[in-house]
């Protein structure tokens, strides 16, 4: 778990802080960078679950990102073959 950290959430019902970390893989030269979200425990809305916010990958100076709610509710293994797949899209469109 990297950087993580709490932000108090304005909320007029209850007290609310939400949790953000990151978590970093790598795969096929790619640095994938998850980032995850969850409301901490105690807390109105707390659910138990994590939730990923958005993923980044960077390979030889180049950048990708997913932040779209249907690919990061599909779990971290779709994520991670997401950002791999556009990667390959480049390398093919590249003579």
């Amino acid at each position: 778990m990297l950087n993580f950290r709490e932000v108090q959430v304005n909320s007029v019902v209850g007290y609310c802080i939400n949790q953000y970390w990151e978590k970093e893989v790598e795969v096929n030269d790619i640095k994938i960078t998850l980032h995850y979200w969850m409301r901490k425990e105690g807390c109105l809305g707390f659910t138990g679950r994590e939730g990923i916010l958005m993923v980044t990958g960077v390979k030889d100076g180049k950048k990708r990102r997913i932040s779209s709610i249907w690919t990061t509710s599909l779990g971290e293994k779709h994520c991670i073959n997401s950002i791999v797949s556009k990667f390959k899209e480049i390398e093919e469109l590249i003579p």
